[in-house]
């Protein structure tokens, strides 16, 4: 036991490991890809040595996750259907629309 305790190896990964499990729920949400992840980051930070922030850092590691990047780069969720494709001009008041002024796509 007393030439495990004089291993320099022995201390650098005692050391490696308890900072992986003192940042344990930040490296969890930085897997999962959580929502707000410097405020995981910073409740973990701060608050572990309170006894208090580590848990509430794990709780916050398995909240909400990033929602991946839309198709195309649309911005938002709406589809543009087929119909909507082009510009929306103004009709003339003659065709088929009855003699009223409107708009068609």
């Amino acid at each position: 036991m007393h030439q495990l305790a004089d291993s320099s190896v022995f201390w650098v990964a005692a050391i490696v490991a308890l900072a992986v499990l003192y940042l344990l729920p930040t490296l969890i949400g930085l897997i999962r890809g959580v929502d707000k992840l410097a405020l995981v980051f910073l409740v973990n930070l701060i608050g572990a040595p309170l006894l208090i922030g580590w848990p509430a850092a794990l709780i916050l590691a398995f909240g909400p996750r990033q929602h991946p990047p839309l198709p195309g780069g649309a911005r938002t969720g709406i589809p543009r259907g087929p119909r909507c494709r082009g510009r929306v001009r103004a009709t003339g008041g003659s065709g088929t629309d009855g003699g009223r002024r409107g708009y068609s796509h």
